[in-house]
């Protein structure tokens, strides 16, 4: 399947890159390479956005299209069908969409990153109050 065709927080491997070879290896300097495990960020009407290694790459959607990418976890999505169109333009369009389970999974994911998150902040606040209170007292002395 095309990369344009991912879902959001998909993981996928990249089978083929097919574009000539300077955007090839433009591609290729970004990590975005064959065998290479990427994860799907957002992916709607504009740019698709993936998480490669520890960055986050903007795709136009021109590239993204060229890109052939393969699901790592197929058993999170599934494809429904879905009538688009009216009169004699309508048409059928497959649409790729995570399960319930899949999106149970994903809302657990989300509370977790929050609560760490929440964890992280409440540290740097109190850290940047232990601090003013150490600048506080040189101040004094």
């Amino acid at each position: 399947m095309k990369l344009t065709q991912a879902c959001q927080r998909e993981d996928l491997e990249i089978v083929s890159v097919d574009t000539d070879y300077r955007h090839k290896r433009h591609l290729e300097n970004l990590s975005i390479l064959k065998g290479e495990v990427v994860t799907c960020l957002c992916n709607r009407t504009g740019d698709v956005v993936i998480k490669v290694k520890d960055g986050r790459i903007a795709i136009n959607r021109e590239f993204a299209e060229k890109i052939e990418v393969e699901p790592l976890n197929p058993q999170y999505f599934h494809v429904v069908e879905k009538n688009v169109g009216f009169g004699k333009g309508r048409h059928k369009v497959e649409i790729r969409k995570p399960t319930p389970e899949a999106v149970e999974i994903f809302r657990k994911e989300d509370a977790e990153m929050a609560k760490q998150e929440k964890e992280a902040k409440e540290k740097l606040k109190s850290l940047r109050e232990e601090k003013k209170r150490d600048l506080g007292r040189k101040d004094h002395d």
